[in-house]
């Protein structure tokens, strides 16, 4: 049985601003919720990825994934902290037999402010099946529970028009966008990535298409990236669809073994932030679904190495108004005031 151990903490920074006219300004396009009680079951899939093709030829294209099932759990916002909690749906036996046994354990902390969000992640996946673009669909797909993945690290985003459009609205819903807007926006990477195999990734058939020295079974590789791109938020009265995409640079150090080979490697390559988000969201009531995934291409020797990762959820939440200490922000709990002034540093 594949096993998922899932959790997030999403920290919602509380809002002291200021300029009175940037706040009215941004209370005309966006709505808040700090003071509220939500809570709301929720529907998680998790996973990572890795694909390999020929950088002349994307055909064939190799790519691994662990089978791992969606997660089902629960979430909760009280002074202005999310919580959510998941675990793994059992795996059924006819799937095991098709795709093979893969273990994963996933942690995330999310923190969402007004202007930017920050994602920071521990991933580690044990046991994947192979697909080859270029074959028939098998009735059991190879598998390799020798292969195993640890991926940490952070992504971040900026936007540059936090008064028009709202990271909160399209993605925990501790806001609602009230107008249709949208942003630019810089999308951060930085992570570490460690691939161990006990055999080599793609063995002696594929040599001819991929080459011998990048048949590997060890690769290490640390990302640094920024990429520009654009969000946007459609809203019709209640109902919402969000998009957005960064597209840019990533320099890579990279270190890979085989039979033949053991080099490092530095290189400029590339990175792809894709978030889509929609859903319904009132005053009390809310759901909606999100998918986002960050790519990082590696190319070295004759092959491009991508790895992937990836988040789908669904949500259906309910909110309740607060009255007294339920109304505070965990910031107001800190003594000497430290709390607003750290909030106050961190919204604006």
């Amino acid at each position: 049985m594949g096993k998922l151990l899932s959790s997030a903490i999403l920290l919602l920074l509380p809002s002291y601003t200021f300029s009175a006219d940037l706040d009215s300004l941004r209370n005309k396009n966006i709505r808040s919720y700090k003071e509220y009680f939500f809570l709301w079951p929720v529907i998680k899939q998790r996973s990572t990825s890795f694909e390999i093709t020929n950088q002349i030829s994307s055909n064939p294209k190799l790519t691994y994934r662990p089978n791992v099932n969606s997660s089902f759990g629960i979430g909760m916002h009280l002074f202005r902290v999310s919580f959510e909690l998941s675990l793994s749906i059992p795996t059924d036996s006819y799937k095991q037999k098709v795709f093979g046994h893969s273990n994963a354990k996933d942690y995330q902390l999310n923190i969402l402010s007004k202007g930017w969000g920050v994602n920071v992640f521990t991933q580690q996946y044990n046991g994947f099946y192979q697909l080859d673009s270029g074959k028939p669909t098998p009735a059991i797909y190879p598998q390799r529970p020798d292969i195993s993945t640890w991926n940490t690290g952070a992504n971040g985003i900026y936007l540059f028009d936090k008064n028009k459009y709202s990271l909160r609205a399209a993605y925990n819903f501790s806001e609602r966008q009230l107008k249709s807007g949208g942003s630019f926006l810089l999308s951060g990477n930085v992570n570490t990535f460690s691939l161990r195999a006990d055999s080599s990734i793609y063995g002696t058939s594929y040599k001819p298409i991929f080459g011998a020295n990048a048949d590997f079974n060890k690769l290490d590789y640390t990302v640094f990236s920024v990429a520009p791109g654009y969000a946007h938020t459609f809203v019709f009265n209640y109902f919402f669809v969000n998009g957005s995409l960064a597209i840019g640079p990533a320099q890579h150090w990279v270190y890979y073994q085989s039979a033949t080979a053991a080099r490092h490697e530095s290189a400029l390559n590339s990175f792809v932030d894709l978030r889509l988000s929609a859903g319904y969201n009132s005053d009390r009531f809310f759901a909606g679904m999100s998918f986002v995934a960050q790519s990082r291409n590696i190319k070295f020797e004759q092959i491009q190495f991508t790895n992937t990762t990836s988040v789908f959820r669904m949500v259906v939440g309910y909110r309740i108004g607060v009255l007294g200490i339920l109304k505070k922000s965990i910031w107001d709990f800190l003594p000497f005031g430290i709390g607003k002034k750290l909030a106050a540093k961190t919204e604006d």
